[in-house]
């Protein structure tokens, strides 16, 4: 059997299978501030993978706080128009929206949101993020990175 490279940051797979999983193609694609944030990242991701056509409004890419805050309310609107939470024991699904803050902000600012997948038997989230672009973590790691998952959400 071949010997697997080692994982980067934040590009950790569990898989020992060679084929493939979905996310595995989006690994390492940059974040682009005002071309493709989170919401960007899914909202494509589920038009090329899922066959879902998720509109958002465009938030206000001005910068700074105001960015901020029009960047929460696409993942609001994303996650409250477009998907709805899973009921109590439902399981989730690829592709579900996993929806997350940065621990310690206030709840007003600092939404993000990726997209729920299973690798190598572990529940993980897929997502884009400043400073890293697109990454694979296990959602039981996000306390470790500074992020809190907030909720579970099945696209209507």
């Amino acid at each position: 059997m071949p010997e697997r490279a080692p994982a980067l940051p934040g590009r950790e797979s569990t898989s020992t299978s060679p084929a493939l999983h979905w996310s595995d193609r989006y690994l390492g694609r940059p974040y682009i501030e005002g071309a493709r944030d989170c919401a960007d990242f899914a909202v494509e991701v589920l038009r090329d993978v899922f066959g879902r056509d998720v509109r958002l409004p465009r938030p206000d890419r001005a910068g700074g706080a105001a960015t901020a805050r029009a960047r929460d309310r696409a993942v609001e609107t994303l996650a409250g128009i477009h998907a709805a939470p899973l009921a109590d024991g439902e399981a989730p699904r690829e592709g579900d929206g996993v929806s997350m803050r940065a621990r310690g902000r206030r709840r007003a600012v600092g939404r993000h949101i990726g997209l729920w997948a299973r690798v190598g038997g572990a529940p993980c989230v897929v997502h884009c993020m400043a400073g890293a672009g697109v990454v694979r973590h296990e959602l039981a790691s996000l306390p470790a990175r500074g992020l809190e998952c907030t909720g579970i959400w099945r696209w209507l």
